[in-house]
Parts: C-alpha cells; sequence; structure tokens
C-alpha cells in the first residue's frame, strides 16, 4: 500500500509541529439536543518551506479529548514528532484519539507538498471517486425528525439512531421513516443502548419495516450474547481501538464494524483495519462523526474500501473562503488539492 522508500527519503528532517484549538459550531440541521460545545483540533506541521494541516473534532463530552489531556498528549510526544517522522511511526509516539489522527492527515498532507504527488498516489490507491453517502438521522424531536426526513430526499440510505428512550420512541420513528422514506435503504444504530429483551423484541420489528442493518444494539460488556443470537441481516460493532487489534473476537460475534479515523488513530490506522476486516469478510462501514472539510477530507481516501459511508454533521471552524468539500445529490466529491493532499 504504501511505499517505504519513498517515505524515507521524505522524513528524517527537522519539523515544527503547531497544534491548536478552535472553536466549532455544528450544522444547525438535526442538531440533537446538547450539541453545543464543539472545538476542533487543528494540527500544522512545517518542513522544508512546505506545510501540512490535519484536523480532528473535539466531543464536548469525552474527556479523552479535553484539552489538558490533549496537551500532555503532545508533551509526551513532542520530541519524537519534531523529527520528520512518516504516519507509519506514529503508534510508537501515540495512542489512538483525535491528536494522533489529526497528526496522520497532517503528515499525509506534508508529504503530497513535498513530492509534488496527490495522497493516494503516496497510498499506492486509485483517485478517489464520488461516494454516496448514507445520512444519519440522529434522535430529535418529531417536528425535526420529520424536518430531517423531508430534506433526504437526495440520500438513497439513511443511518436511523435509536435508544434514545423507550420502545414506543423507537417505533414511532421507525414508523416516521417508513411512511416519509418507504423507498430507502436502512439501517438503525441502536448505540448500545437496548437489553438482550429490548434486542428480541425489536428483531422481528426491523425487519418488517425493511432494515437492511443493525449497529451497536447491546452494550460492548454484554456483546457476547450476538455469538449465537439468529439474525435476519448483519449486525455490526462500533469499533473501538481496543478492539480493532483482535478482530477475531469481534467476527464471533458480529458481522461488521463501523470505524471512524478519530476513534483509530487516523487513516493509516483505518486502511490497516479495514484490509484486516476484509480478510476475515465482515462489513465495514466507514463513519464520520461531526467534522469539518479538512477532517473528512482523508475519509474520502478510505471510502473505496468501506461497504457504507456515513455524511458528517458539519462543524464550521475555518472561516469564510477556506476550501471546503462539496456534496451533490447525495454523493461526497472527492477533496481538491487546496483542501487536503
Amino acid at each position: 500500500m504504501f511505499d517505504p522508500a519513498l517515505l524515507r527519503s521524505l522524513t528524517g528532517t527537522p519539523m515544527q509541529v503547531r497544534c491548536a484549538v478552535v472553536p466549532a459550531t455544528l450544522s444547525a440541521a438535526g442538531a440533537a439536543p446538547g450539541a453545543s460545545g464543539w472545538a476542533v483540533l487543528r494540527v500544522t506541521v512545517h518542513n522544508a518551506g512546505s506545510v501540512g494541516q490535519g484536523e480532528a473534532a473535539l466531543r464536548p463530552s469525552q474527556d479523552a479529548h479535553a484539552r489538558n489531556v490533549l496537551r500532555d498528549q503532545f508533551a509526551s510526544a513532542r520530541d519524537g514528532l519534531e523529527r520528520m517522522i512518516s504516519p507509519l511511526q506514529l503508534p510508537g509516539l501515540l495512542a489512538p484519539g483525535p491528536l494522533r489522527s489529526a497528526l496522520d492527515s497532517a503528515l499525509w498532507d506534508l508529504l503530497a507538498k513535498r513530492s509534488g504527488q496527490r495522497a493516494w498516489e503516496l497510498l499506492g490507491m486509485s483517485p478517489p471517486r464520488p461516494v454516496p453517502a448514507l445520512r444519519t438521522v440522529p434522535p430529535v424531536a418529531t417536528e425535526l425528525l420529520e424536518r430531517e426526513l423531508r430534506d433526504s430526499g437526495d440520500f438513497a440510505s439513511l443511518k436511523l439512531e435509536l435508544g434514545g428512550g423507550g420502545l414506543a420512541d423507537d417505533l414511532a420513528r421507525l414508523a416516521a421513516v417508513r411512511r416519509l422514506r418507504p423507498e430507502a435503504w436502512l439501517m438503525v444504530d441502536a448505540r448500545g443502548t437496548w437489553d438482550a429483551d429490548r434486542l428480541h423484541v425489536m428483531l422481528p420489528i426491523l425487519h418488517t419495516h425493511g432494515v437492511r442493518m443493525l449497529q451497536q444494539p447491546l452494550p460492548q460488556a454484554r456483546s457476547a450474547a450476538l455469538a449465537a443470537l439468529p439474525r435476519p441481516f448483519p449486525i455490526i460493532a462500533s469499533l473501538t481501538h481496543e478492539q480493532s487489534t483482535d478482530l477475531g473476537r469481534v467476527g464471533e460475534r458480529y458481522d461488521g464494524v463501523n470505524l471512524s479515523l478519530d476513534a483509530v488513530g487516523g487513516l493509516t490506522a483505518a486502511l490497516n483495519i479495514m484490509e484486516q476486516a476484509g480478510q476475515r469478510g465482515l462489513a465495514v462501514l466507514l463513519d464520520s462523526p461531526p467534522a469539518t472539510s479538512l477532517s473528512c477530507a482523508p475519509v474520502l481516501h478510505a471510502a473505496p474500501g468501506a461497504d457504507h459511508v456515513t455524511l458528517p454533521r458539519w462543524l464550521d471552524a475555518s472561516g469564510a473562503g477556506a476550501p471546503t468539500l462539496q456534496g451533490e445529490g447525495g454523493m461526497l466529491l472527492p477533496p481538491s488539492p487546496a483542501l487536503w493532499g
């Protein structure tokens, strides 16, 4: 996939690394309650007159995304980072998370500029193509849900988040989807909120509603119950980094994985995990939680190896005039060289 000799020829010289946390606003459409407080971690790497950029979203509710945690991570890895390294060396310096993901993206961007090649060429891949995106329908109030569904006509595929309330709420949301979008390819994400009894009740109901895939119905700690569970459609895991190192066990319980670049440590790690998942016959859903155009751009380089790709909620932290990803007719279009890679 990579050309190690080329990467070695471009690395090993002093580099400056800069990190900044930038306030961000989440797109209003379908924003769930409590969706304020988002920020973006912006990383720039300077080397030999070139500058690479990468970004990752910082979730307001996750301790691992707190500024003091990121500051300590950066300080512990700084000496190693300031000697120009390749993305393949990042796992030895940083644990998976937003800092490693943003650095991974920034390094590929810098390597592309240093080499005069596009990132996909350095990765040994075909050029990114327009990707049909799967639109997520979040757990919002009824009136917002109906507006979401009416506005989703460009998207042939939907991912409906359930588990925000009781069984009656799940059933009402399913009914609303099939009333307003009867033709849509539909998957459900229970976000680990169900217990085994609720899962057994919901499986035939989901099947009746034409659901094609179910994500994380049970908490990870109770997922062993899935191993012998008959199912009418694939059940996939919301993959954590810890699980990614043991896909054999994941495959005993699930039929596929949902992964995001920020969770597993960036594009480099995601490509490796996706290759292993494919070898094990696991389906791959490439997820992009709320993201800026810059943080989503590497996702499109991993998209050819995925079965499905979700469209992120857009975070704005760039200011007017910055290059953005373009979408059209439910498709995500590849990034321009001015944006990334």
